[in-house]
């Protein structure tokens, strides 16, 4: 894959099953794209696929062989031309290669029937497969317990080998949840572990693109959610991603739902840890991301700062039991992760762990801030939903709570309102709980990690319903709502 100055124009479809066989198709049809990420995989997913294998069947997600069947001609080298709008500069190029998980616990496997498939059709498709990093047979030895699955989920640079080296299709496992995303753009711009600002930056891109239609305010936001699923395209996303890892977040154009900065805002703090969000290859200074709307469904995030990659990576297990599943993650060393990507043409390459890493720094980082004037009038009881956004997602054992808003002086008075204090009044079943919190002044957030003791199961749901709290407002805040 021979590098390029121009930026990456990368789409998501998160299918699914359920979804009709030409969903895919139907997406690469109408966008112009270099690369489609074809996200598959959950935590649920992988212990169904777990039991699959169990019984007999298959580790991999056969929906993406539904999928790619329908567009095997869409497929190849050339991608979307030059122009941000999609437009293109050179009408002659086409072909989009895909990322995809959907390997899960037998990615070869998976490449190998892809392969088949082309070859019945009569296309030359070079598919390349990324280790599974499945370590379920281990899962004792490693404290994880025993388990129904578990595997190590490993980074970018795999994939980003693979595009190198040609692949138009490349089949991973339950990989780290920016990977599809960061790998493509390392590939396309021609990244080294070295570059860590554009990693961030890419991995910020990913981490939005990751939620899919929750990206557009179409399902799983909780803002903006301005119009219904449409039926063809599921308001994916799209990233315009340029070499220095800034972006351009925007939408499939026949797509409904909304690009804006509180769509983005949203999945940009799903699942966040802190200031600090480690992804294998890198540590993501979120206290640096700024989020502009720079037109319609148009918006531009910019000024990632990265730290080296962290001197672990993350195993997950997850088991049945009970009435819902259990989820486990342990750390494991970067260089005990060690794993290959075998190349289209059948070589087996090693893929190297990062040649620099450093400890995480700590969740909580200095954060220069000068503070608006908090609105005035007199105060007013209100839900917090009609004056701030509240996203939830899940941190290891524990939960991050997330608040924002949308101008400085709304983020003055949430600054100034939601200390741990306040959110153990408002959220019930925090008792005994650790909660640390997280000021984000670039993103106008407020970020709550709340963590059980380690004997005790986090309350399924916990801060779920903390938009429908009443607190007490300036009269001032309700009229500047977004």
């Amino acid at each position: 894959m021979t590098t390029s100055t121009r930026p990456l124009r990368i789409g998501n479809v998160s299918a699914a099953r359920t979804d009709r066989d030409t969903t895919t198709a139907e997406f690469l049809a109408a966008s112009r794209l270099d690369v489609v990420a074809l996200d598959m995989l959950s935590d649920e997913a992988m212990l169904d696929l777990a039991a699959q294998r169990a019984a007999g069947g298959s580790g991999y997600e056969r929906a993406a062989v539904v999928q790619l069947r329908e567009c095997l001609d869409l497929l190849g080298v050339g991608g979307a031309g030059g122009r941000g709008d999609g437009a293109g500069d050179d009408d002659k190029a086409s072909g989009v290669r895909v990322v995809t998980n959907a390997g899960a616990l037998d990615p070869e496997g998976l490449a190998r029937e892809l392969r088949a498939l082309a070859r019945e059709a009569g296309v030359d498709l070079p598919v390349a497969s990324v280790d599974s990093g499945d370590v379920t047979d281990r899962a004792p030895e490693l404290g994880l317990g025993v388990v129904d699955v578990a595997t190590v989920r490993h980074g970018a640079f795999g994939i980003a080998q693979a595009l190198a080296e040609g692949a138009v299709v490349v089949v991973t496992g339950r990989v780290s949840r920016e990977a599809l995303v960061t790998g493509a753009a390392a590939a396309h711009h021609g990244w080294t572990s070295s570059a860590l600002d554009a990693l961030a930056g890419s991995v910020a891109v990913g981490h939005v693109l990751s939620g899919g239609p929750g990206a557009t305010g179409v399902v799983d936001s909780s803002t903006d959610v301005t119009r219904t699923t449409d039926p063809v395209t599921g308001g994916y996303p799209i990233a315009e991603i340029s070499g220095d890892g800034s972006a351009v977040i925007t939408r499939h154009p026949s797509a409904f739902g909304s690009v804006t900065v509180g769509t983005v805002t949203d999945q940009l703090l799903d699942g966040v840890a802190g200031a600090r969000y480690a992804a294998p290859d890198v540590v993501l200074r979120l206290d640096s991301v700024r989020l502009a709307q720079e037109g319609t469904d148009r918006v531009r995030l910019s000024g990632a700062r990265g730290e080296p990659a962290p001197p672990v990576v993350a195993l997950v297990a997850m088991a049945r039991g009970g009435q819902r599943p259990t989820r486990v993650a342990r750390p494991l060393p970067q260089e005990e992760s060690g794993h290959v990507v075998v190349l289209a043409d059948g070589r087996r390459v090693p893929v190297p762990v990062p040649m620099e890493t450093a400890p995480i720094g700590p969740g909580e980082l200095p954060t220069p801030w000068t503070p608006s004037a908090v609105p005035g009038g007199e105060r007013v009881s209100t839900v917090l939903g009609s004056v701030a956004s509240v996203r939830r997602g899940v941190v290891g054992r524990g939960v991050n709570i997330a608040v924002w808003t949308w101008d400085d002086s709304a983020f003055a008075w949430l600054a100034d309102e939601f200390t741990v204090e306040r959110l153990r009044e408002l959220v019930p079943g925090l008792e005994g709980m650790d909660v640390r919190r997280y000021p984000l002044p670039n993103l106008r957030a407020v970020n709550l990690v709340a963590r059980p003791p380690r004997s005790e199961v986090l309350t399924p749901g916990l801060g779920a319903d903390l938009a429908a709290a009443r607190v007490e407002v300036p009269g001032e805040l309700l009229e500047y709502g977004p």
